[in-house]
């Protein structure tokens, strides 16, 4: 069985020989916010050993205790036990030790008989239907389906789910198709079973996940539209999806589900999900459950009578059951789609109040989903299940646990960033400057702190000589614009510095700096030319194994940024990101530059060598927020990480 990530959190290490492990230490940090008993993982470079032998020992008062954990391959999993109190962070140490005994794995995973069961000791937690379910006597076999999460029970016993209920015989538990979608001018709908449009199909299932913390499983899925309403064979697939499962007790009255599903679209048309009040990842609750004893809360404090149709980031929803009481916290991620996702309820009264719980995240609830030929896209989900009661307070604790998890350093003797030196420049000449730079600033000092690498600041550009150059690893010119020179002998400078093997990383406007300077445009990679209204749009990566985009999905839904055209770009760049220009509004751009030049893709992010030294830059982060995503974070940290020369 294979162990893999439960969270993935911001990690860059260098792993190689066993002997290595006993000088890796790893550093937690809380963040912003307070943490207790939170999962963590740390993705290392190269692969742990696979019979036992990892140790993990927390660092804290002189003493080494022994913490459980999980690896496999090149990821490490454990628990930060207790209470870790926000800004603050806690050590641990990796070695290697004597093999452990096999043991049976404390959270497990079955397949048979057309499903897969997972289980956690001698408790089962819930079940992921492979096979087609049969349907109730009389009911048309076109509602027969599989791929669906039940049952899903409460760590009691208690099943909270229900499939096929009479008043919609489609409902099946925990699933996520799209209802409204549009195909090569054909209305499609994959929910609607009985539409004889679609339906979605188990393709199979990867290896299974067992461990001592978590279990897991990897299955592909596919969107199936049938080519005639009444004729269900042969159909056409529209869409690949990988539904990724991982399962992880947190306690005898507690588990977490993260549900991960990534969809590609294999065709040479865009499959467009337009928008409609429901679709996308849903709840039916237990047959009891209806308007009389449900209890039901939004993160912005709606409930069953006013939450439909609003936004939220989770959804509480917990009633009476046979041992008292359960219920299920559904948590929403910051990457998905039209985050934070509107939200379809059942309000009061609808369904003539009987069994009338059903809720349902739908990122296209009020503007269209386009997944274009060729683009994946990555939706992730929680739910932490129940017995009890939680309040708002939890629930919100748990919905930054697995929105925004602990951030894990490794640090060896190799750490290349560990002692490095950043000067950061922020000088702009006459003309327009950025809001950005104070919270830009902030941001590459944090990260500082938090990685080993000491941040100098300046706008000054006397630092410009050889000499003082000479103290710096990578210079980071985060939003310069136009001039920021004042001498021949400052630019002289810079230009020693990259000859020298200096490295360079350049943010957003770094690209309209020294504009009738044709080297730094050279250097830099490309000079900046205009840009589109500020919006959102979808950026593709074309390179995941670069430390600044391993990290990201491979379609990255950038809001409410500024798509950046440059011109004279350095035929050596290697492109990491590219805008995609079909997500992008801009007439004049259709028409000028870049017109058909580059067709439907424009770089965005890239690294290079000119001159001896290592360039990078990215053209996102206009807005001051971004700087405290930590996907942007990481985004700039690979950057950094990268262009060291040390």
């Amino acid at each position: 069985m294979q162990r893999f990530v439960y969270i993935g959190v911001l990690v860059l290490a260098s792993l190689g020989a066993a002997a290595q492990i006993a000088a890796t230490t790893l550093t937690v940090h809380a963040g912003d916010y307070a943490r207790q008993n939170t999962p963590v993982c740390a993705q290392l470079a190269d692969s742990l050993p696979s019979d036992g032998s990892v140790q993990l020992h927390e660092l804290a008062d002189g003493q080494r205790r022994r913490v459980m954990s999980q690896s496999a391959g090149c990821s490490l999993c454990w628990t930060l036990e207790g209470t870790t109190p926000a800004g603050t962070s806690r050590e641990y140490e990796l070695s290697v030790g004597p093999s452990a005994t096999s043991v049976a794995p404390a959270a497990a995973a079955q397949l048979s008989e057309g499903k897969v069961t997972f289980s956690h000791g001698e408790k089962t937690l819930l079940s992921y239907q492979i096979d087609k379910v049969p349907v109730p006597p009389g009911v048309d076999s076109i509602y027969s389906r599989g791929g669906f999460l039940h049952p899903l029970l409460s760590p009691a016993g208690d099943t909270l789910t229900r499939i096929q209920p009479d008043d919609h015989y489609h409902h099946y538990g925990v699933w996520n198709p799209w209802v409204h979608a549009e195909y090569d001018g054909r209305e499609l709908d994959f929910w609607n079973l009985v539409k004889g449009q679609g339906t979605v199909a188990v393709d199979g299932v990867g290896e299974l996940v067992e461990g001592p913390l978590h279990s897991g499983v990897t299955v592909q899925q596919s969107y199936l539209a049938f080519r005639d309403s009444a004729v269900t064979d042969d159909p056409q697939k529209l869409l690949d999806e990988t539904l990724q499962l991982r399962v992880h007790p947190l306690d005898k009255d507690r588990y977490l589900i993260d549900y991960q599903t990534t969809q590609t679209n294999p065709t040479e048309l865009p499959f467009t999900v337009r928008a409609y009040r429901y679709q996308g990842f849903g709840y039916r609750a237990r047959a009891s459950w209806d308007d009389n004893n449900v209890t039901l809360l939004t993160s912005e404090g709606y409930g069953k009578d006013d939450g439909n149709g609003t936004r939220a980031r989770w959804m509480n929803v917990s009633g009476p059951v046979e041992h008292g009481q359960a219920g299920i916290l559904f948590l929403t991620h910051p990457e998905n789609y039209n985050f934070p996702e509107q939200i379809r309820i059942w309000p009061t009264g609808m369904n003539e109040g009987r069994e009338n719980v059903f809720v349902n995240f739908n990122p296209a609830q009020e503007q269209d989903y386009v997944l274009r030929p060729g683009g994946a896209y990555r939706l992730r989900y929680g739910m932490l299940v129940y017995d009890g009661t939680i309040d708002s307070t939890e629930a919100e604790r748990y919905w930054q646990d697995f929105a925004y998890p602990p951030a894990v350093v490794v640090r060896q003797q190799a750490d290349k960033l560990a002692g490095a030196q950043v000067l950061v420049y922020t000088r702009n000449g006459e003309g327009y400057v950025h809001e950005n730079i104070a919270a830009s600033v902030a941001a590459i000092e944090g990260l500082g702190e938090r990685y080993g690498f000491t941040v100098t600041t300046t706008e000054d550009p006397t630092v410009f000589t050889q000499a003082r150059l000479a103290d710096f690893d990578v210079l980071v010119f985060s939003n310069t614009n136009n001039e920021v020179f004042d001498t021949p002998q400052q630019e002289q400078a810079l230009k020693d510095y990259i000859a020298g093997g200096g490295g360079f990383v350049g943010i957003h406007s770094a690209c309209g700096t020294e504009r009738d300077w044709p080297w730094f445009a050279r250097m830099l990679g490309g000079k900046f030319h205009r840009h589109a209204r500020q919006q959102d749009f979808d950026v593709a990566v074309l390179d995941a194994d670069h430390p600044s985009t391993s990290h990201l999905p491979p379609t990255w839904h950038i809001r409410d940024d500024e798509c950046y055209y440059l011109k004279q770009l350095n035929p050596n760049i290697h492109v990491l990101l590219a805008a995609d220009l079909t997500t992008v509004e801009d007439e004049e751009g259709k028409t000028d530059y870049p017109a058909d030049t580059f067709g439907d893709y424009f770089p965005t992010s890239w690294y290079h060598t000119t001159d001896g030294g290592r360039q990078w830059y990215t053209s996102l982060g206009h807005r001051s927020e971004q700087y405290s995503d930590p996907a942007f974070l990481q985004h700039i940290l690979g950057g950094i990480r990268w262009a060291s020369s040390k």
